[in-house]
Order: structure tokens, then C-alpha cells, then sequence
């Protein structure tokens, strides 16, 4: 086929689509009906996980076991019956030669976790983190196959696949780009594209295909570019699966659709290990065969609603819903809710594929079976909650495309007394570099719970179930970015910053957290000699600087000072509470002296047009100094993560 045959039907027929449509596709555009996205879900993830670790065939029946229950079942022994949440006794009736392995728990008083025999809920904790860590390789792949993937849990993901389509439409045929660049230059970027040469038969797909509707089941019907891009997408999903398999050994099935909520349906459509695709002419015809709850966002309180205010059927639920003018749903639903509803149901979805990029707070969590009576007994699992924090906070960082560190800036503690009484309190995080931040979490945790037992008093036991949260997190690129708006926003000239620095410097308060390492070095020379910090004292095991220099007579008791810490930058005792005060206070000392070395070398006209952009309002730091939440302030609650429900144990 010649270069200019493969743009244009033999018939000379038009698209239904215009070059705008198309071009916007290398744009992300979540308008153009050509979007191409796919949602890829793990089967049976942590059932899969085990299965690997084991060495065990995939045609083994496995279940993964949490004390006496089962959690995830995989697909060879969902033949014989079983399901989540049984017992093992009625797991191994039905499958006599059923394998249950056992998840990964944290031992009291043990700061790693491990495949424990015979773990006893009194004295383990339920760990996800295997599954987190094959996770993220299987991330690393998806991230490596695709520039805009959002992270929907452990075990799946969706991918906008929509600029990798174009690219590959553009290198299949050729003419089109050059029609592209003619039609921009031209200003016609609304005309119709020629109808692509190919015909059905001509596509070659990878996957199940959805039956069109009938309606649009007929011989005459023409491939158009929606068929091409969705085809197209479904080789490059195909390819990731494979090497997801070849290179991890898991299976995943996966839904190619022109928007999110059509790819998480048909991703469910043939499990597992395989994958479906839906093309436009087959979105009405899928759709009304569903339940409206199996559409994302309607199966909980919000399906409820409208099955009670409709009276919904069991049965064709969504051809029912269809016959619902916008105006009722809007009258029933407000405006937004009503709006969404009526184009959800109709296959019409406009949200983007978000990646993930930064984490609201991490949880870990345990509830005690026997209770917990001592302090002695909460300072052993304040030290696994920390663990299992720290072990998530660096993965995280490595699953990221820039790899930084988030650090999060508030700790929270909730607990449940025996008698269901509960409370929360939070406190700021002392700054800290990753290398001693499991420590200073440690030290911040039993800081707030101190607290807590102090004003309960004798009435802080038994304890029925405690939790840490922390959230706030910041990483030290983000950090990084926001140092020259910072500056600015703090004082116009650089005298003036430093000016205003030495002034705070005197006072008694002060702060709790360091910026960036590399935006440290030089903060010395901005000090008056009697603040230098002298060159004798160490750095300790923990990241922690004595008060008074190292002797073999005067040791730092961190008991002693379980409320306060010696900041690293200037030796002087900082109360918790006063941490992000403290912490803002040598940020802006750092970068006055980064503008200091600048303005030594360069001509300072040529930092005038610098200094002003980053005054306008376009200046990336927006939080004044000395913001924060005070030390033992009352919190609600934190949500328990997506995984954390069922492993609550």
C-alpha cells in the first residue's frame, strides 16, 4: 500500500473525527472522542504474590491466610468453591489439597517482618509489605511503557495510552502527519480526516472484542480512526502484560476504552488473564447489561440513593435509568451529582488519568486481642508502626519518577480503650534528613503519647486498638523548586533577609526542621560567632547533636529530654512544638545565604528580572512561616488505607 493510498478510503469517504480531535490526542486532551485508555488490574494480586514466593504453580490452589480466615483466594481454587472470608476448616472441606500461606507479620518487639510460623494475633501484626514491594516492580514496568499512569492500588492501574496511540497511528501511516502540519499551517484544523484504509478485517486486535451493537452491526460499516487508536492500544496493553509476566511471573487482565470508567468495566470482563476491548460502537449495548452499582462511584451510599429514590430494578437497571430525563436527576441529585449521573450511565466519562505524585498520609494500625495494660507494651509497637511507616515512605520514594524521599511533617496517634472511649492527637515532626528519620518518628511518637497517657491518666488502659498516621509529606525536590519564591516572599532584598534572620535568631523559640543538605552549606557564615555551631560535636547514631560536646562524662539522656531535641544547625534545644517555627527559620536562613554567594559573583542588575518574576503571583510557595498544627492538638480519626480494612488484625 502506497503512502498516499493509506490515509484515504478507496470511496473517498470522510471521518467522523477532525484533525483537531486527533492532533489533541498527543496533548492528553480529555475532550476528544479519540482518547484511548486502559485500566490493567493484577488477578487474585496477594494470592499471586504467595504463589511466586513459593515457587508454586499457578494451577495450585492457594489462599492466603490471616489467623483463621482467608483474605484472597486465587483463581484455581475459586473451581472448587472457595471464596474470601471462609474458614480454613470449610476452605480445605471443599479443597482437600488447598495451600494457605500465611501473610507476612511484624513480631512484638521485632523491627522487620518475616514469614512467621504459626503467628498469634496477641502478638503479630499484619504486614502488607510484601505486596507493596512486587507492586512496585510492577509499577516500575508500567512506568517505563507509559508517561501517564495513576496509581489505583496495590494491584491496578490506568493508563492513558492516548499519545503512544497517536504516535504509532502517525509512524503506521505515514501521510498523516504530513496532512497534520498542512492543515495546522492552513488554519483547518476542523475539517474531517479522510476515513484510514483499512477494513475490519484488516484490524488486527489483541483481546476480546465487545459486540457491537446491533444497530451498528452492520456489513457496511466502515473502520474508522477510533477503531484504528483502540486497536493500536491494545497492542501496546498486550505488551505490557507480557512483560509483566515474562520478567515478575504475574497475570493481569486489562480493559481498552476511550475513558476511565468504560476501561475499569471491561478490565472485569474476561478474567483473568486476559484483556477486552470496547469499541464506541459497542459502548450502548455493553453498558445495558450491566448492574449501575458495578459502575465506579455508584456502589456505595450514592447507588443506594438513587436505587430507594428511583426504584430501581434488579434487573436492567441501566435501561431503566436511561429513561430518566437530566432535569429529575438533577432535581433529585443537585446539579453536579444529577449531571454526572445521566453521562456516566450513557458510557460518557471526561476525568483524566491522574499520576501519582505525592501521598496523602500512611497509616498503620493494630487492634488488641489481649489488650495492652503497660507503656512498656505500646513502646514496642510505636517502634513496629514506625517500621512499617519507614518502609512504605521509601518505597514510595523509589516508585517515583523523581525518586525523592517524601518526609511527612505531622504525626498523629489515635486509640480505643476497652470501654470504646477514643481519641486522636497530632504533633509536628521534627525536620530530619531520611537517614535519621526512623528515629526521629520514634522519638516524636512517644513524645505525643506521653502526652496522651498524661492527661488520661490512669484511665489511658486497657487498650483495645491503637493507630499512627502521618501525614504532611514533602519531598526534598518539591523543596528545591520553591526556594527562590520562598526567599522573595519573605523580604525583597537579600540584606533584608538576613537582617530579619539575625533578629529571630535571639529569640527563645525556635525551630524543628532542617532544610535540604545541599541548601545548608555556608548558613554558618550568616551567623554572629557565638552562634557557630563548634566543630567538636558529633553526629550520633540517630541524627541527634548533644547539647554540650562529647565527653566520656556527659552523655545525652534522651529520656531525660523526651520533649525537646538539640537542632543539628545550631545546637540549641528546640521544644517539639516548636518545630515548624524553627524549621522555617533556618529555611530562610539558607537561602539568603544561597542569594548572598549569587549576588557576590554577578552583576546585580542581572537578578532584578529573576527576583521580579518570582514575585508575581505565580510564586510556587504559598505557606508562611511558623504554620503548622500546634503540639497534642485534638484530630479526627485517621481512614483507615485502601488493604488496611481486611488486614486490621
Amino acid at each position: 500500500m502506497s503512502v498516499e493510498e493509506n490515509c484515504h478510503d478507496s470511496r473517498g469517504g470522510l471521518s467522523k473525527f477532525t484533525y483537531a480531535q486527533f492532533d489533541s490526542l498527543r496533548k492528553y486532551s480529555t475532550t476528544t472522542p479519540l482518547r484511548v485508555i486502559a485500566h490493567i488490574d493484577l488477578d487474585a494480586f496477594y494470592a499471586q504474590c504467595e504463589t511466586v514466593r513459593l515457587g508454586l504453580d499457578p494451577s495450585c490452589p492457594l489462599a492466603c491466610q490471616q489467623w483463621q480466615g482467608l483474605i484472597a483466594v486465587n483463581y484455581a481454587a475459586r473451581k472448587f468453591g472457595i471464596s474470601r472470608h471462609e474458614t480454613i476448616n470449610e476452605a480445605k472441606k471443599k479443597c482437600p489439597g488447598l495451600v494457605l500461606a500465611h501473610v507476612a507479620t511484624w513480631k512484638e518487639g521485632d523491627t522487620n517482618w518475616a514469614y512467621h510460623e504459626n503467628p498469634d494475633i496477641a502478638t503479630h501484626k499484619v504486614s502488607l509489605d510484601p505486596y507493596r514491594r512486587q507492586s512496585r516492580l510492577i509499577f516500575k514496568i508500567f512506568y517505563e511503557s507509559c508517561e501517564k499512569v495513576e496509581y489505583g492500588g496495590l494491584d491496578e492501574a490506568f493508563l492513558d495510552l492516548s499519545k503512544l496511540a497517536y504516535e504509532k497511528a502517525c509512524a503506521d501511516y505515514s501521510k498523516l502527519e504530513a496532512l497534520l502540519h498542512l492543515k495546522q499551517e492552513e488554519g483547518r484544523m476542523s475539517d474531517f480526516m479522510p476515513l484510514p484504509q483499512i477494513s475490519q478485517e484488516d484490524l488486527s486486535w489483541e483481546g476480546e472484542l465487545v459486540p457491537l451493537d446491533t444497530d451498528r452491526d452492520t456489513p457496511d460499516r466502515v473502520g474508522d480512526w477510533d477503531d484504528v487508536l483502540l486497536m493500536l492500544g491494545s497492542k501496546i496493553v498486550k505488551g505490557i502484560r507480557d512483560k509483566v509476566w515474562n520478567e515478575l511471573k504475574y497475570t493481569c487482565s486489562a480493559g481498552i476504552a476511550p475513558n476511565r470508567v468504560l476501561g475499569k468495566l471491561c478490565s472485569a470482563y474476561k478474567k483473568p488473564n486476559n484483556q477486552t476491548v470496547l469499541r464506541h460502537d459497542a459502548v450502548n449495548g455493553f453498558i445495558a447489561t450491566l448492574n449501575f452499582s458495578k459502575i465506579r462511584g455508584l456502589g456505595g451510599k450514592l447507588g443506594h440513593e438513587i436505587s430507594r429514590h428511583f426504584n430501581v430494578p434488579e434487573e436492567g437497571s441501566i435501561p431503566f435509568l436511561l429513561q430518566i430525563s437530566l432535569q429529575d436527576f438533577i432535581l433529585a441529585l443537585g446539579e453536579e451529582t444529577g449531571n454526572w449521573i445521566y453521562h456516566i450511565i450513557r458510557g460518557r466519562d471526561a476525568s483524566e488519568v491522574k499520576p501519582r505524585t505525592e501521598i496523602k498520609s500512611m497509616l498503620s494500625a493494630k487492634n488488641f486481642r489481649p489488650n495492652i495494660t503497660t507503656y512498656q507494651q505500646a513502646e514496642k509497637w510505636l517502634r513496629i508502626f514506625v517500621a512499617d511507616i519507614m518502609g512504605r515512605i521509601f518505597e514510595f520514594g523509589s516508585s517515583t519518577r523523581d525518586g525523592a524521599v517524601r518526609i511527612p511533617k505531622t504525626l498523629a496517634l489515635h486509640h480505643r480503650h476497652a470501654n470504646a472511649d477514643s481519641s486522636s492527637k497530632q504533633i509536628p515532626i521534627p525536620a530530619c534528613q531520611p537517614s535519621n528519620l526512623e528515629e526521629t518518628l520514634f522519638h516524636t511518637a512517644l513524645v505525643l503519647y506521653r502526652k496522651i497517657a498524661e492527661e488520661k491518666g490512669g484511665s489511658m488502659y486497657p487498650l483495645y486498638q491503637m493507630s499512627m498516621n502521618v501525614s504532611g509529606f514533602d519531598s526534598t525536590v518539591a523543596r528545591n523548586h520553591a526556594i527562590d519564591g520562598f526567599l522573595v516572599k519573605s523580604a525583597r532584598k537579600v540584606g533584608d533577609v538576613k537582617e530579619s534572620a539575625g533578629r529571630e535568631f535571639t529569640r527563645e523559640s525556635s525551630v524543628v526542621t532542617s532544610p535540604p543538605p545541599d541548601r545548608m552549606a555556608g548558613v554558618g557564615l550568616v551567623l554572629d560567632e557565638e552562634h557557630q555551631v563548634p566543630n567538636n560535636w558529633p553526629d550520633t547514631s540517630d541524627g541527634i547533636r548533644p547539647s554540650h560536646p562529647t565527653t566520656t562524662d556527659n552523655q545525652l539522656d534522651l529520656e531525660s529530654h523526651i520533649d525537646s531535641f538539640i537542632c543539628k544547625d545550631c545546637a540549641k534545644r528546640i521544644n517539639f512544638e516548636d518545630a515548624v517555627e524553627h524549621q522555617d527559620w533556618h529555611f530562610a536562613l539558607s537561602v539568603a545565604e544561597q542569594f548572598r554567594q549569587e549576588m557576590d559573583t554577578q552583576d546585580r542588575s542581572s537578578l532584578a528580572s529573576p527576583i521580579g518574576q518570582i514575585e508575581g503571583k505565580d510564586s510556587p510557595v504559598k505557606r508562611k512561616a511558623g504554620t503548622g498544627t500546634s503540639n497534642g492538638s485534638s484530630v479526627k480519626a485517621p481512614k483507615l488505607e485502601k488493604g488496611q480494612r481486611t488486614l486490621f488484625g
